[in-house]
């Protein structure tokens, strides 16, 4: 992959109003996340949330595989696969995710739901994972960040269009209390923590730039490779529905025609 150290902003998200309010947003997301894992809330709204079917289960598989960090990386790649500065930034943060989410769920080991409820309290979608590992939801780690880096991306272009994003993509998050999957506390914090991450990116851009070239043939070999063998660990995942195969195939269809219409501009 052609790496370009140059010195330019093209991202123009690094004034310091917007730097204040996205640390505030997200360390203020975790802060809930926190207090509310240590309430009895944590519980009780759990439960509350599973008295009632609230929309198909098939729904929720869909919404969910969303927050897969794979396929939402997928996602970012195919919407931004003209644009090096945020392509770097995307790179960045997932770079950054990966650790932390890895580190923070052996480190705190938090018992998931159906370890501690009673299959009968929930009305659990799918097979969410019944082993340790529920804190910080790693679905809604993916899904903050990219609300965040949708957020700034449109910031300029489509000012409008940013909170629908942000909705969409906490709808995301808020999928893996309705499949039993997590408890809403880790999903608060993860959403946030995936804020703080694409934070922590900007910052590492802006002192360190990587400038990517998406027309130089190197770039695209090294894109294409990757989305290959993320989409490869996409699908080796255990299918839990016919949801989740409809996502999963959506993001596939993507990357091939991502693929085939960035390959003739990369030729040339």
């Amino acid at each position: 992959m052609t790496v370009v150290r140059e010195n330019p902003d093209s991202l123009a998200i690094y004034s310091p109003s917007v730097t204040h309010t996205a640390w505030l947003t997200a360390l203020m997301c975790i802060a809930c996340g926190v207090g509310l894992h240590h309430s009895s809330l944590n519980q009780e709204w759990l439960i509350l949330g599973h008295q009632k079917t609230w929309l198909p289960e098939q729904f929720w598989l869909f919404v969910t595989q969303w927050g897969d960090a794979g396929q939402c990386l997928l996602l970012m790649l195919i919407l931004f696969a003209r644009d090096g500065g945020k392509l770097a930034l995307i790179l960045k943060t997932w770079l950054l995710g990966i650790p932390v989410s890895m580190v923070l769920k052996h480190t705190l080991n938090i018992p998931r739901p159906l370890n501690v409820l009673d299959a009968q309290w929930l009305q659990v979608v799918g097979q969410p994972p019944l082993l340790g590992h529920s804190m910080p939801s790693g679905h809604a780690m993916a899904a903050g960040s990219a609300a965040a880096l949708l957020f700034l991306f449109m910031r300029s272009e489509r000012p409008r269009l940013q909170w629908v994003v942000l909705l969409l993509c906490a709808l995301v998050a808020l999928s893996r209390v309705s499949v039993g999957a997590h408890w809403p506390a880790d999903v608060v914090t993860g959403f946030g923590l995936g804020g703080l991450l694409v934070i922590l990116a900007c910052h590492w851009e802006k002192f360190q730039p990587w400038v990517l070239n998406p027309d130089a043939l190197r770039t695209r070999f090294g894109l294409v490779a990757l989305q290959v063998l993320v989409l490869y660990l996409v699908w080796i995942a255990p299918l839990e529905g016919l949801g989740m195969a409809l996502a999963r195939g959506a993001i596939s269809v993507g990357v091939v025609l991502g693929v085939l219409t960035s390959w003739p501009r990369a030729r040339a």
